[in-house]
């Protein structure tokens, strides 16, 4: 089984993410906004509250493996989300 962001699907899913987090130059965002945002893009049903969830998940995911490469960094935000920016 491949590993988690493996693959085209994987590298294409995480441009996409530090595109949306790269246009966010000034402003932090939640792993929820990032999910948003990557729903729009997609065109899909962003008033789907359970697919938002499960996208936030994902996202969360691979933004923590980019943490652990120092690509990303976080810092504790609203309730229980991390706020993300490109590390500099």
């Amino acid at each position: 089984m491949a590993a988690a962001g493996a693959g085209w699907g994987g590298l294409i899913e995480m441009t996409r993410m530090l595109s949306i987090l790269g246009q966010a130059v000034r402003s932090l965002l939640t792993s929820r906004d990032i999910a948003l945002e990557l729903l729009i893009e997609r065109a899909m049903d962003r008033s789907d509250q359970r697919l938002l969830r499960l996208m936030t998940k994902r996202v969360a995911v691979a933004l923590r493996l980019q943490r652990d490469k120092k690509v990303v960094h976080s810092e504790q935000g609203p309730g229980q989300y991390m706020v993300w920016q490109i590390a500099r």
